[in-house]
Parts: structure tokens; C-alpha cells; sequence
């Protein structure tokens, strides 16, 4: 197998096209020879940090442009060069995203495999609420600087909606972000240096794969359950080499929608302190449920609590909060300050607005009824083949035996649904369990849901095509 990894860092557009461009480069420079065998889709979607989906759409568009070409048993080659029409790679742009790609097929998708909130009343609020800020006297001050952690009035509105969740939250120990994967940068910015260890479940969301990998620093996965990670596995990784912080998504956990129970909460908090290890939670759904206890409230020396507003509201407002012990706010700050040097001002305002008057908790409780509403239907058309919350934005679904996650992601989307395998989630190269991860936010009415569901039902009942795993 030829050890070939495309350069995907001046291409922009959707990351299947730009792996297959790529390959068209490549092969058309001598980089890759008629005969070549390329890496499995496995393998090359773990080196560019892509799903194993986005290289099988890569790799088909590469066989319908005549570069390559599927052998059942043995791989996929490069094929003889025929002349070919140029395809314009585009605009460049910095290194690439590793979240899955988004762009339709023809006749459109149905999009269960991004976590989007459902869709509410947001918009019309937003029109509202622009023309308030637009009539006010001193608009010019939303274009002015402003402190790197956020001005008084956003830090208190931000404690305010982590009180709803229960927790005592200072202003004082709080900082803005532009987004809940920025607070993750910053944050890591904040606790870690290159070369440092951070630890987290064995499936883990793929931001923070991303975000340690800017930052130079070595993930380690956990061992973990339908539930959470394993404390005993967390002691055994800090006795062999202790991370520098531990991150976690203990409510609603993403892919598997587990919520982390108090008593392994608590040993987990033993164990970082034992080991002096920061924990870091990530608790962007937790206004779905009803939780326990946040590792802030059970260990607040030693515990980073990060949320946004993506999914509570709407990822378009990139607002983040990240509440962290005093002794780390400069650091948090000055992360911020390097990065982007303050949330932008005017989505601060609608943020704080929003959560001053109530109007963003009543968007969050109306999108927990509807994503309740989403889940009753998700148990109707699929049964109890998949674990999941009653208010969860996604379910988790094992494969039945015959299939494997890649093979049935790539069918799904092939049907006109996007699913993601559990290999986008995997941190580490083995044990990674055979399931899906559905998100049932995105489609716009619960029509849509459904039909994208009976599509899935129908294709659990099917046996795999043996070809699937070659192109």
C-alpha cells in the first residue's frame, strides 16, 4: 500500500473534493504511478483527522474523474491518466477543518450527522432585537475594544445562565469566548503546553482532537461505558503518565448521549486530585437534562466548566463562557487577548440581552420539547436498537452484526442521509465499537426526521453489499 497523504493546506471548499483534487495533482506530477494501491479509508481519514465518509465521497469522486479504481479483496489503485477536463481547486485558504464535511448530494441530504440545535423562534427574535440595539444612543461603543475577558454586564448575564444549571457561578471567575471550540482552545492554552498530555473518553466530540493537535499536545483516550469513562481507568493513565487536564462531556456525552452518574463523578474528582490533574467539562447540552452535580461544584480548585450558546440558541452567535478558578484567569484572558482579543461586542449584546430578559431560556426549553418530541418519534421508528436521553440532540447506534460503521455511514449517505461513524469520534486506533451517531436537530420539520429515520430502519434490516468496503 502506497503510504500517501494529500497536502490539503492551500484548497478550501468541502474536504472530499479537495482530497480528490489533490490526488488529481499528484497523480498528474508523478507522485503517484498507474499501479499504486492508496490507503485504506480507514487510515487516511485518521492522518487528515476527517471522517472515514468524507475520503469514501473523496475517493468516489476520484474514480468518477477516472483516477483510481475499486479491485473487491484488494484495494483501491491508481488508474492509467486519460485526459481529464481541469477542475478548479479554488480559493486557498490556512489548515483544513477536521469535522465532517457538509455539502449535499444532488436532490439533497437529510442531516442527521451534524449536532445542530433544532429550530426555533431565533431569527425572528434576532430582527427584533437589532433594531433595539440600532436605536440606541451610544451604538458606536459596540465597535469599540473591549476587556479581553468581557465587560461586567456580559461576565454577570453569562453566571446567570450557569446558575439556571445549578451552579455558583461568579462573575468574577468568568470569561467570554468566541464560541464553545474557542473556549476549548483557550482553555488548552490556558492549562497546557506542547508536548503535554490531555486526557478524555476513548469516543470524544472532534473539536478538541483538532484543538490538541493545534496546540501540540497528545491526546489520551479512556477506556469507558455506555455511561462515561471508567475511574479506574483514568487512575491507571495517571499512575503510568498523569495528563495535564482531563476533558470530559459528562452530560449527554457526544457520540453516546451518556450522562455521568454522581458516584463516578466523585471518584473522578478523587483521582485528579490525587494526581493534580485539571479537569476540564464540557457542558454545551447540559440545559437538556437534569444533571448531576458539575465537576465545578464537586471540585471548583481544580475544575474549568466550559458551555456556549451554539446549541441552547444558535451556533451563529459564537458566544462561549468558561468558568475557571481565580488563579487562572489571566491565563484565560491573555489566551483570549492572542486568539481573537474579545467576543465580538455586538453579539456579547444580543447574548446578554437574550439572557437578561429570559428570551434564551425560552428558546432552550422550546428546543428540549422539541428534541423530546424528535427522540419519542426516533424510539417509534427504530425501537430500542440505539441508547440515547429522552431530550438528547442525538442518539448513539450500534451496528447489528454484519455491518461496519464506515460501510453503513457510506449506504446511508448514498440513500440521501448522513450519519457518522464511530471512527470520527475514536481518539485511539483499536477497540473502536461498531455504531453511528445520529443527530436529529438539523432537518427543519419533524417530517424530514422521520423519513430520514424509516430510511435508516430500512437499511438496518438489510445485509451489507460486499463491495461497500472497497471505494
Amino acid at each position: 500500500m502506497t503510504i500517501w497523504q494529500p497536502d490539503l493546506t492551500h484548497r478550501i471548499g468541502p474536504r472530499y473534493r479537495a482530497i480528490a483534487d489533490a490526488l488529481m495533482t499528484d497523480v498528474r506530477e508523478g507522485r503517484l504511478r498507474p499501479g499504486d494501491r492508496l490507503p485504506t479509508h480507514r487510515d487516511l481519514a485518521w492522518r487528515l483527522g476527517v471522517t472515514v465518509g468524507t475520503v469514501s465521497r473523496a475517493y468516489d469522486e476520484a474514480q468518477r474523474r477516472g483516477l483510481i479504481a475499486g479491485e473487491v479483496g484488494r484495494g483501491t489503485f491508481i488508474q492509467p491518466l486519460t485526459p481529464l477536463v481541469p477542475v478548479d481547486p479554488g480559493p486557498t485558504r490556512p489548515a483544513s477543518d477536521p469535522m465532517p464535511d457538509q455539502t449535499p448530494p444532488a436532490g439533497g441530504l437529510i442531516n442527521f450527522s451534524n449536532n445542530y440545535p433544532v429550530p426555533g423562534a431565533e431569527a425572528r427574535l434576532l430582527a427584533g432585537t437589532l433594531r433595539d440595539i440600532a436605536a440606541e444612543a451610544d451604538l458606536g461603543e459596540l465597535l469599540r475594544y473591549q476587556p479581553h475577558g468581557g465587560r461586567s454586564a456580559g461576565r454577570e448575564a453569562g453566571a446567570l445562565w450557569l446558575r439556571r444549571a445549578g451552579i455558583d457561578a461568579d462573575p468574577e471567575r468568568l470569561v467570554i469566548t468566541g464560541g464553545g471550540q474557542h473556549a476549548l482552545a483557550t482553555v488548552l492554552a490556558a492549562t497546557t503546553n506542547p508536548g503535554d498530555t490531555a486526557a478524555t473518553e476513548a469516543l470524544t466530540y472532534p473539536g478538541v482532537r483538532a484543538a490538541c493537535h493545534q496546540r501540540h499536545v497528545r491526546l489520551e483516550g479512556i477506556a469507558m461505558d455506555e455511561i462515561g469513562i471508567l475511574p479506574d481507568a483514568f487512575a491507571a493513565v495517571c499512575r503510568a503518565t498523569p495528563p495535564r487536564v482531563l476533558y470530559l462531556t459528562p452530560n449527554l456525552h457526544n457520540p453516546t448521549a451518556g450522562v455521568l452518574p454522581l458516584d463516578r463523578r466523585k471518584a473522578i474528582v478523587e483521582i485528579a486530585r490525587a494526581h493534580d490533574v485539571t479537569i476540564v467539562e464540557d457542558d454545551v447540552y447540559g440545559f437538556l437534562i437534569d444533571a448531576p452535580p458539575a465537576f465545578v461544584t464537586l471540585a471548583p480548585e481544580r475544575s474549568i466548566y466550559v458551555t456556549s450558546l451554539s446549541k441552547s440558541t444558535a451556533p451563529g452567535l459564537r458566544i462561549g463562557y468558561v468558568l475557571a478558578p481565580r488563579d487562572r484567569y489571566d491565563r484565560l484572558a491573555a489566551a483570549i487577548r492572542s486568539t481573537i482579543w474579545m467576543a465580538a461586542p455586538l453579539m456579547v449584546e444580543i447574548a446578554t440581552r437574550w439572557l437578561q430578559d429570559g428570551t434564551i431560556a425560552q428558546l432552550a426549553a422550546a428546543k428540549r420539547q422539541e428534541a423530546t418530541r424528535r427522540q419519542s418519534l426516533a424510539r417509534q421508528v427504530l425501537g430500542n436498537r440505539y441508547t440515547s436521553q429522552p431530550s438528547a440532540y442525538h442518539l448513539w447506534l450500534p451496528m447489528p452484526e454484519a455491518w461496519r460503521a464506515e460501510d453503513f455511514a457510506t449506504e446511508a449517505r448514498r440513500r440521501g442521509v448522513g450519519v457518522t461513524a464511530s471512527s470520527a469520534f475514536a481518539v485511539m486506533r483499536h477497540g473502536i465499537p461498531q455504531a453511528v451517531r445520529l443527530c436529529l436537530g438539523a432537518p427543519a420539520d419533524i417530517a424530514t426526521v422521520e423519513r430520514g429515520l424509516r430510511v435508516i430502519a430500512d437499511l438496518l434490516r438489510e445485509q451489507p453489499d460486499s463491495c461497500l468496503s472497497v471505494v
